[in-house]
């Protein structure tokens, strides 16, 4: 039976020799970056060669599977997963831009997983079409290889590691729309950008701020964290300090120009 594995490289092993060095002497196929197909018979020693950089072991399921829960609501399980590799240096920019728009979890350098289709939390609602992304990124990348059913089999090792991933996701996102808004805000203060260029600038944000709450949203009732929606609470602070300061900046200039005009 075919496996696979992927891993972020932390650190060398000190007995010599890269990581890669040591799966191409096990016979293991490199699919992109570090990610790799490897023998059932040869798993141990390919765990012992990845050491503790991050490993993440995958197979592909005859069916697919719902995510696990506990008796408390937390996951334990991610249940089955599409797997995405595509060649950064190629076609990165398109893909990765399809990408930023979904529910994805960080395998590795280049490597995505995303929710299966059936799952319940795509049928119900949901903002995201995962055939139509994954048709678009074949598109921009006929190379990109796409994996179906693929499940984590060191699920109890592995999945609170990608779920922290996933909070490091939309804390960054988050950072960088609040960072936005912090922004624009001193730019109003400070007199340095007229009535059309706020409206094009907090329109930008607005879009990024949706698509990131539709994101935090999925992630909240896929992964059961709550953490996302503490995140976002952050951003709807930046939207009314905006407001405010809209309300009170633009409003004397709009007097001021009244009066000269007078």
């Amino acid at each position: 039976m075919v496996f696979y594995i992927a891993y972020r490289k932390l650190k060398e092993h000190k007995s010599g020799g890269s990581i890669s060095r040591r799966l191409e002497a096990l016979g293991c196929k490199r699919i992109c970056n570090s990610f790799w197909e490897i023998s059932e018979r040869r798993i141990d020693e390919v765990l012992k060669a990845v050491g503790d950089n991050q490993p993440i072991l995958l197979k592909r399921a005859r069916e697919i599977k719902k995510p696990v829960y506990d008796e408390s609501g937390s996951l334990i399980d991610l249940g089955s997963l599409i797997v995405v590799a595509y060649n950064a240096e190629r076609n990165g920019g398109k893909v990765k831009g399809l990408l930023s728009k979904t529910p994805y979890i960080r395998l590795c350098r280049s490597v995505y997983a995303l929710p299966h289709s059936s799952i319940s939390h795509y049928r119900r609602g949901s903002a995201f079409n995962i055939n139509q992304i994954l048709a678009l990124i074949k598109e921009s990348d006929e190379n990109a290889k796409i994996y179906p059913r693929m499940v984590v089999v060191n699920s109890a090792y592995a999945t609170s590691m990608l779920v922290e991933r996933v909070k490091v996701r939309i804390a960054h996102e988050t950072r960088k729309i609040v960072d936005g808004y912090r922004s624009l805000i001193q730019e109003i203060s400070e007199g340095h950008i007229d009535r059309r260029r706020v409206g094009e600038e907090e329109k930008k944000l607005n879009s990024k701020f949706t698509s990131l709450r539709r994101i935090s949203d999925f992630y909240d009732r896929w992964l059961k964290i709550d953490s996302s929606t503490r995140e976002i609470m952050k951003i709807y602070f930046m939207t009314r300090k905006l407001q405010s300061t809209k309300h009170i900046y633009l409003g004397e200039i709009k007097k001021l120009k009244e009066f000269l005009s007078a």
